[in-house]
């Protein structure tokens, strides 16, 4: 009985693939995470530009700069997205998949994940061409904060109006790389 009642809190695929669930408990005594961290575990077929907006309203830095990537976090993430000097891969703790090679679900950590510019080891395909792996999941781990990262990018420093090194609220950043200020 108490097996057949832990089996359905297992979320099936494809609830997985569009689930949203956030642990803000990381300052607890007996956590191991990082005090302030946040653990957001986001589904592959999420869109990236409902995760950064997210992110950026909730104060989670990390990938602001992100949001003018187009399509779902399983191509972000697979393709390990770059832009003014961020990278998707600085906030990834690990990613769920669909190994349709072994028929069978696996999960990444983060050092298993072949990031690199550009790349991952999601983009792997088999024989026939099809992708190896279905990103299914990821977990992120953000820090909080009502910041951005330090802007390191001189030109970027320049567009924002700050020196290098500088860090502008969040909300602020997201409205001018938006056009809605500045």
């Amino acid at each position: 009985m108490a097996r057949s009642s832990s089996l359905a809190t297992i979320p099936s695929l494809a609830d997985r693939r569009l689930r949203f669930v956030v642990d803000a408990s990381a300052c607890e005594l007996d956590d191991l995470a990082p005090c302030g961290g946040v653990e957001v575990t986001v589904g592959g077929a999420v869109g990236w530009a409902e995760l950064v907006e997210r992110a950026v309203t909730s104060g989670w830095p990390g990938v602001e700069r992100l949001g003018g990537v187009r399509g779902g976090v399983a191509d972000v993430v697979r393709v390990n997205a770059e832009a003014d000097g961020q990278v998707v891969a600085d906030v990834v703790a690990s990613v769920g998949t669909w190994d349709r090679a072994e028929g069978r679900s696996r999960t990444f950590a983060f050092a298993e994940c072949g990031f690199g510019p550009a790349t991952s080891r999601f983009q792997e395909r088999l024989p026939d061409g099809e992708l190896r792996y279905d990103v299914v999941e990821v977990i992120f781990l953000f820090e909080q904060g009502d910041k951005t990262a330090p802007i390191r990018d001189p030109e970027l420093a320049a567009v924002l109006g700050v020196a290098p090194g500088e860090r502008v609220p969040l909300g602020e950043y997201a409205d001018r790389r938006a056009g809605r200020g500045g």
